[in-house]
């Protein structure tokens, strides 16, 4: 029996993998590509003349400190949890907002409260749709892709491994997951009990009806998801 983390291995803190490899034998897999992507000038002049930025993402945080912070040094940052402050603080001289809560909603709340109009949003390609109805420009600067190479990777373990648990941090990640689980056994995925990060991607693996287990607290949301995924299965 194993745990399937789709979160690259060195973004889960260092006590969440020592106590999780204690349990059951963990994989992890991300099941895709980030690759940043090259700014058209028009979408570096919106980024340059933006008075407010917001990056949702860890990846995203880090391609705006290799590659775009010297476009814009001075816009406030608003971010969606600790951590991406954290990666962002050392690296940066923005001043820093974190939202209330690590989600999409907390963070448009707080930009409405603090009458924010003036913002840029820095997302990947597959989030591009969840931020339709946000205010203000939205600027691509990474993309999550996939590849035969991974492709193949991924089919090995589900053909080694029997997988109880996963841990799916994304929608495109299930789906990618979910073609190679089921050309090794079209029935075993049901079985799977499946860790989500938010509601967006929980309620996409819910209508498929397989069994979910969501956060039940709003900050430290990755800890929290580890923590309950580690309680179960040892009560299991």
């Amino acid at each position: 029996m194993a745990i399937l983390i789709t979160y690259p291995k060195n973004k889960v803190p260092v006590y969440w993998r020592i106590k999780l490899e204690q349990k059951d034998d963990v994989i992890y897999f991300p099941f895709r590509i980030l690759k940043a992507v090259n700014l058209k000038r028009e979408s570096k002049e919106i980024l340059q003349n933006s008075k407010s930025l917001a990056i949702t993402s860890l990846f995203g945080a880090q391609v705006f400190c290799d590659q775009l912070k010297r476009l814009n040094s001075t816009a406030t940052i608003y971010v969606l949890s600790k951590k991406i402050e954290q990666s962002l603080e050392k690296k940066v001289t923005n001043p820093i907002q974190v939202a209330p809560n690590e989600n999409r909603k907390s963070l448009l709340e707080e930009l409405k409260n603090k009458h924010v109009t003036d913002i840029c949003w820095l997302i990947g390609d597959k989030a591009e749709k969840y931020y339709s109805d946000f205010w203000g420009r939205k600027i691509i600067i990474y993309k999550n892709t996939w590849d035969k190479e991974h492709e193949g990777k991924a089919l090995k373990i589900f053909m080694k491994q029997h997988i109880t648990s996963a841990l799916v941090t994304s929608n495109s990640n299930f789906d990618r997951m979910f073609e190679v689980m089921t050309r090794v056994d079209s029935n075993e995925y049901c079985n799977i009990n499946y860790y989500v990060l938010g509601e967006s991607t929980g309620n996409y693996i819910q209508e498929k009806g397989l069994k979910v287990i969501y956060p039940d607290r709003e900050k430290r949301v990755l800890e929290n998801v580890l923590d309950n995924l580690w309680h179960y299965e040892k009560e299991n």
